[in-house]
């Protein structure tokens, strides 16, 4: 028998992958909630119908590289949910089984699966939807709309513009902030609900599984730009709410800019790669071609990722521990 030596305390502490995975799983999944009370059952037969869609396009891939089947990391159903959170309720199911195909097979699958990943792969495959379709990826059902929305088929929806767009455009969206947190108004699925989306970041803070410092400098820069270049006529604060409650910039704060994989591993790099993520998105929002540009910044800064990391943290000559600091 071999005995290897370690430093105590001989805890295990290390959250595992699939411990990981099944947390951000559990949060995605709390979203579902109130969209499931407004609207039926349509909100779960997309979450459902995308992550199929994730899980046979890895199986289809392994299966032509000849590599062991494995999905129990529960990888590929957090990018077919995150996919869903970002979609229109009206969007026809093809929409996102589009976008889960493009971030599983060219995203994800190419480089070597997870923890290899240069971008995150749900916004991957959400900029390549929005790319592609961006009609159907920015018309949002009415929730004011006396409409019954069936669970399967594809329907035409009583449209409304979103808070976002009203404030693409320069003007102030005629929902007061206030009325955002109950997420009763329209946008992409799993955004509107603003209240929930902060009590599922809480949850994957205390867990770990997520690290507050992207977020925090994330959104500590976007209330910055938003209070001091407001892009309606109001005073800072309403351009605060107003920016931070629309569109996916709170989701994608809590879910994706704090993807292990494709963010910095340590403290200073974390901190400046969340600030230099907010920023983009806030460039995105005034000078982009989309009413949502949150995925694209999440896209250029993953990129960034690996300098930020060398350039900041290498002269600091911190620790080795690449995680948990």
């Amino acid at each position: 028998m071999t005995l290897n030596e370690a430093r105590a305390p001989f805890v295990k502490s290390e959250a595992s992958v699939a411990s990981m995975m099944r947390d951000v799983l559990f949060a995605l999944a709390m979203l579902l909630v109130l969209p499931a009370v407004h609207y039926g059952p349509r909100p779960l037969v997309m979450a459902g119908v995308t992550m199929l869609a994730c899980a046979v396009c890895e199986i289809a891939f392994s299966l032509i590289q000849t590599k062991g089947i494995s999905l129990s990391d529960g990888s590929s159903l957090v990018t077919g949910m995150m996919i869903t959170m970002l979609m229109p309720l009206n969007a026809p199911l093809w929409l996102p089984c589009a976008a889960a195909a493009f971030a599983i097979l060219v995203a994800k699958m190419p480089f070597g699966s997870i923890g290899h990943t240069p971008f995150n792969p749900a916004a991957s495959g959400v900029a390549f939807a929005v790319l592609c379709w961006p009609k159907e990826m920015f018309s949002y059902f009415d929730p004011a709309a006396a409409q019954t929305i069936p669970p399967y088929q594809d329907f035409t929806a009583v449209l409304a513009r979103s808070p976002a767009a009203v404030l693409k455009s320069g003007l102030k969206p005629g929902i007061l902030p206030l009325d955002m947190l109950w997420g009763v108004f329209p946008g992409p699925l799993g955004t509107t609900g603003i209240l929930v989306i902060c009590a599922c970041g809480l949850f994957l803070f205390l867990k770990r599984t997520a690290r507050w410092e992207i977020t925090v400098s994330f959104l500590a820069v976007a209330v910055l730009i938003a209070a001091f270049f407001p892009r309606i006529a109001c005073d800072p604060l309403t351009s605060v709410k107003y920016e931070l409650m629309s569109g996916s910039l709170l989701f994608c704060s809590v879910f994706m800019v704090t993807d292990p994989v494709t963010a910095p591993h340590r403290i200073p790099g974390r901190i400046f790669y969340g600030a230099f993520a907010g920023f983009l998105v806030m460039m995105f929002r005034r000078f982009g071609a989309f009413e949502q540009g949150a995925v694209f910044a999440v896209i250029i800064a993953n990129a960034a990722a690996p300098q930020i990391d060398s350039l900041l943290l290498g002269a600091l000559r911190l620790g080795d521990e690449p995680y948990d600091e």
